[in-house]
């Protein structure tokens, strides 16, 4: 089984911030839907992972621990914790597969490439095999260059107030 955000961050020392629980409950409350499943198909809370656009940890080791509370980092995906199973879109659309990974184009690809599709349609999609094959590396895989450009992103996407 596939460690997940919260494991792979405390693999770098980084534990979550302790307001953590507050945000996701109030995010949670706002959209307590998965974006790729869609509004008509209402999930039990626990089965709504709040996932970072751009990890949070990522975030935290690259001078921007604000964004791990920024509403504007977060998407609601479903990961099935209870009930009947759901798609994973948190997994396959949030992480490309792959935990130590993000997908740049998660909001995208959960309301419109992906948006509704099973965990099987997905992964048989050729786009979907193209961008996971192409997905962002792990942070020890990271050049200095790609930390940078990363860090660039995260300020054009999130200016700092």
């Amino acid at each position: 089984m596939s460690k997940s955000g919260t494991d792979v961050a405390e693999e770098h020392g980084i534990r979550r911030s302790s307001h953590w629980p507050t945000v996701e409950k109030h995010f949670k409350q706002a959209n307590p839907f998965c974006l790729a499943c869609g509004k008509d198909k209402p999930q039990h809370p626990a089965d709504i992972q709040v996932h970072h656009r751009i990890p949070f940890h990522f975030c935290i080791l690259l001078g921007r621990p604000d964004l791990e509370l920024d509403p504007r980092n977060l998407v609601g995906l479903c990961e099935t914790e209870t009930g009947p199973q759901l798609p994973n879109h948190h997994l396959l659309l949030g992480h490309l597969d792959d935990f130590k990974s993000y997908n740049v184009e998660v909001l995208d690809d959960a309301s419109v490439t992906f948006a509704g599709l099973s965990k099987e349609d997905i992964l048989a999609s050729a786009p979907w095999i193209a961008k996971k094959a192409n997905k962002p590396v792990a942070w020890a895989q990271m050049t200095d260059d790609g930390k940078k450009a990363l860090r660039k992103l995260m300020d054009t996407w999130y200016p700092v107030s």
